[in-house]
């Protein structure tokens, strides 16, 4: 490093471009924070040059919420960026202690932000990678947003950013994860994803892959964040949906907009300041209204014992759950994948199994308690409904999303079995990198119908390597970003492989994959001239 014009302090973090110090600017006796773009990068002469139209456009944002910048120079003849360095805590590690999530925090959060991206908006500059590991804590509570280095300057002509996947998956908005063109509002998204982390913890858009997120991403609708309603205020909830409209057409059109939505209702935090003679009354009320609950609960318990001859004589109550926990197979036992593990109570972007997914009532039962006759007819019906009533198990190798007869059941392992009407039943297994499988299956009363699939059998893989580096599509089907972890699972056939990358023509070519082939591609868009 440059003694003479920095020390350096500690290494703070790493990225695939870039290290960030912290060191001490001895000329002007401050501490700062350096971002020095790695050496074996400077062959590539569009990344440098990214790098200074990044260090370029950070300097003009001069905001108290954002992290300034204040020179562009060379540390051990590498580009560096010299930058403010805030004494505190990143968004992502304060939302560690779960103590910390709150309406309050998330008001204070979106306030400070918004504030920082309607400047930088005005400015030219769309962030693009919004998140919590992007959002500086100070010790005296400012919030700041940092890592403008994956701006784009829109209105700069040589920079060119349709089709470009940067960000971090997670908190993409829809429009950047399908590789089309972004504006402001893909930063409202993104923070609005942040944000829901911020009230519960929750990180509604992670995956166990890239391809995965992604597809999280695309498919995302607001009925999932349904939930949020009895965990915020109502006005705040409204602001959410609006922040989260997977179209960005229905979202605020700018930061200020959104800035004004939010502060148009003020925030009243919920608490309790009585004088003592109020707290008595309240007190006295708790305890009377508490008595007077009592009561009817006790009326209303007495009332639905005789109102049902069942209870009454001591008959058991009618099992209306969809996982079998009695019947006389064994129950079926798996452990949960890694996206169903420690589920949270309406946790978004997670499915739930079948026992919460379908209705316990096969078309006998529908169709008998819905018609005229005394509570004991609607017993017998109930009986007679359950004499008709089997069991599915269902199995599948590496997993997937079932459906049976047209309904969603969902996703494997499901522990334990599908209780279904007797008869014949479709069963469709999805998983989004495989053509769906389909199976036909007979349940007969009482008895456990087995049904599989392997998609594995007719597979093959695909192992991918560019140079320099490109999104890998399988039958216009985005599968990951080289350089590849593993390889790519396909349905064995006849399939088409484009790859892209932003600053070159796509490369296509049709390959044939056989079941259990493994199938190695090497590409090199280095061999053609740029768009």
């Amino acid at each position: 490093m440059t003694q003479d014009s920095f020390t350096i302090l500690e290494l703070i973090s790493q990225s695939p471009t870039t290290s960030v110090y912290k060191a001490h600017q001895n000329v002007l006796g401050r501490t700062i924070l350096l971002k020095v773009l790695h050496k074996h990068l400077l062959r590539d002469k569009e990344l440098v040059a990214r790098f200074s139209r990044e260090a370029k456009a950070c300097a003009i944002l001069k905001s108290e919420n954002i992290v300034q910048v204040y020179d562009l120079t060379e540390v051990d003849g590498a580009p560096a960026i010299v930058m403010e360095y805030v004494e505190g805590k990143s968004l992502e590690d304060l939302l560690e202690d779960p103590s910390v999530r709150s309406e309050a925090l998330l008001r204070k959060v979106a306030s400070s932000v918004l504030k920082a991206l309607s400047y930088a908006h005005d400015r030219g500059v769309t962030h693009r990678d919004i998140k919590p590991g992007n959002i500086l804590v100070s010790e005296d509570g400012t919030v700041k947003v940092t890592d403008f280095g994956l701006a784009a300057v829109t209105d700069a002509p040589s920079l060119t950013m349709e089709g470009s996947l940067i960000g971090t998956p997670a908190y993409m908005s829809p429009e950047q994860a399908r590789g089309e063109p972004v504006d402001q509002r893909t930063d409202l998204f993104s923070l609005g994803v942040t944000l829901v982390e911020v009230l519960t913890g929750d990180k509604i858009l992670v995956g166990r892959s890239y391809a995965e997120c992604l597809n999280k991403i695309q498919t995302f609708s607001l009925a999932s964040i349904g939930y949020l309603a009895p965990q915020c205020s109502p006005h705040v909830f409204e602001f959410m949906k609006k922040m989260l409209a997977p179209d960005k057409h229905d979202r605020f059109a700018f930061a200020s907009e959104a800035l004004a939505f939010l502060e148009s209702v003020p925030f009243v935090e919920k608490q309790e300041t009585p004088t003592n003679g109020g707290s008595a009354r309240k007190r006295a009320s708790r305890l009377l209204a508490g008595a007077v609950g009592a009561v009817l609960l006790v009326v209303v318990g007495l009332s639905f014992v005789f109102r049902h001859p069942a209870l009454k004589t001591g008959g058991a109550a009618t099992d209306s759950t969809l996982v079998s926990k009695s019947h006389p197979t064994e129950e079926i036992k798996s452990s949960l994948p890694p996206e169903q593990q420690d589920l949270k109570r309406g946790e978004p972007g997670r499915e739930k199994t079948a026992a919460a997914k379908l209705p316990d009532t096969s078309p006998v039962q529908q169709r008998d308690s819905t018609g005229p006759g005394a509570a004991g007819d609607k017993t017998l019906a109930v009986a007679s409904a359950e004499s008709d009533s089997g069991y599915i198990s269902v199995q599948c190798t590496p997993w997937a999303k079932i459906f049976i007869d047209n309904e969603y059941a969902g996703t494997t392992p499901i522990s334990g079995s599908i209780k279904m009407p007797a008869g014949e039943h479709t069963v469709t297994f999805n998983n989004p990198n495989f053509a769906p499988i389909v199976r036909q299956v007979t349940v007969q009363p009482k008895l456990l119908a087995s049904v599989s699939a392997n998609f594995l059998e007719s597979s093959g893989y695909v192992i991918v390597s560019v140079e320099p580096w490109g999104n890998v599509y399988v039958d216009d089907q985005f599968r990951e970003t080289t350089p590849s972890v593993q390889p790519i699972v396909v349905s064995a056939g006849t399939r088409k492989i484009r790859i892209h990358n932003p600053n070159f023509q796509d490369i296509v070519k049709t390959v044939t994959v056989n079941p259990g082939d493994t199938l190695r591609l090497n590409f090199s868009f280095l061999d053609q001239g740029r768009k």
